[in-house]
């Protein structure tokens, strides 16, 4: 059994060695996906030094790169990766990829194909081949990054006669969404497979992914983040984690700053999902259905206030069947496969009014 182990252990050792014979640093790549850099800190997704959160895991949130992106030009047969992330444990119900590894993605034939996972280790310090065996021809590619761990060091490796370059953003269009763990990625398998991110693939417009699992509380720090931050649109799903009371208490002032400060942009809204937990639970069912029906009640009555605020209904867009879910809150793949087939012609069509398309 105890050689068993180590075979096992030798193995995994093995899968996670990086062999390239040369190495970039991601930073002096293009990167995507942040609202204002922070000096210091390439990988953070909002500046710390400039917004100040009383929650310490909001702040800590700020430094994970959900959603952000490294753009690069390569040649290179084979793509790997070196890279270190702050110490934490592991979530239950996330996978290792999604939260400290990253997935890779190439332009090909007019589409973002996904091309490898670059597999997290046990520990801090992580290394392994993304892609092996391309034909060398120049390949423009989009590496996602970890979604729930801060990210201190980042190196990408690839032969040592290829050139790397960076790659200008695709994207002309920039809509920021503001949210929860839903936004923020749990539970997708994987960091490109997030709802923002499999948006920005599909239309060609960059979503931005500000989410803050269990924090996106209508606080008004947040509305004069998004108030200052420079975006086409922006869409909510504001409404997952405040309970009835406070949204009642803070959704009047939250979006009065924000149509303030960009009166002539879409501020779209998002109803919160079904939690399939009150399916059976009475007392979570009491809770959500109490959540749902006055957000449903005061957007609609905003929408009808401003020209600009929209209100995307309906709670059931994970599915009533909760095959959606990985523990009956957070979508699968499945689950938000579903999402964009149900929100993302409602966004779009919002979009072109603006000319955003």
């Amino acid at each position: 059994m105890i050689k068993h182990l180590a075979l096992i252990a030798a193995g995994a050792l093995f899968l996670h060695t990086a062999t390239a014979q040369k190495y970039v640093d991601a930073s002096t790549l293009t990167i995507i996906g942040r609202t204002c850099p922070m000096e210091g800190h390439p990988y953070y997704r909002v500046d710390t030094t400039r917004y100040h959160f009383d929650e310490k895991i909001i702040r800590t949130y700020c430094g994970y790169p959900a959603g952000m992106a490294v753009l690069f030009t390569t040649d290179s047969r084979r793509i790997e990766a070196r890279w270190t992330t702050a110490p934490r444990n592991y979530g239950w119900n996330m996978t290792p990829v999604l939260q400290r590894g990253m997935d890779l993605y190439v332009w090909e034939n007019g589409v973002w194909t996904m091309a490898g996972a670059a597999r997290p280790g046990l520990q801090d310090k992580h290394a392994g081949t993304i892609v092996d065996h391309m034909d060398g021809q120049p390949k423009e590619c989009m590496l996602y990054l970890p979604a729930w761990s801060e990210l201190l060091t980042l190196e990408i490796g690839v032969d040592n006669d290829a050139s790397v370059s960076p790659l200008e953003s695709p994207y002309k269009h920039r809509v920021v969404v503001f949210g929860s763990s839903v936004t923020h990625g749990a539970s997708a398998s994987r960091p490109g497979m997030a709802y923002p991110a499999r948006m920005s693939r599909m239309t060609g417009i960059e979503f931005v992914n500000l989410g803050y699992s269990g924090s996106c509380k209508l606080q008004p720090e947040f509305a004069r983040l998004l108030a200052e931050t420079d975006a086409d649109a922006f869409l909510f799903d504001a409404f997952s984690n405040p309970g009835p009371a406070q949204i009642r208490e803070r959704l009047d002032g939250f979006v009065a700053t924000l149509v303030k400060a960009h009166p002539d942009k879409p501020l779209i809204f998002m109803q919160t999902h079904w939690h399939t937990a009150g399916n059976l639970d009475q007392e979570a069912a009491k809770f959500h259905r109490e959540r749902i029906d006055t957000v449903d009640e005061m957007m609609r009555r905003l929408a009808k206030q401003y020209n600009n605020v929209y209100f995307l209904d309906g709670e059931w867009f994970l599915g009533k069947d909760a095959e959606g879910t990985i523990d009956c809150d957070h979508g699968s793949d499945l689950g938000f496969d579903r999402m964009i087939a149900e929100r993302l012609p409602r966004i779009a069509k919002i979009l072109r009014k603006y000319g955003i398309k």
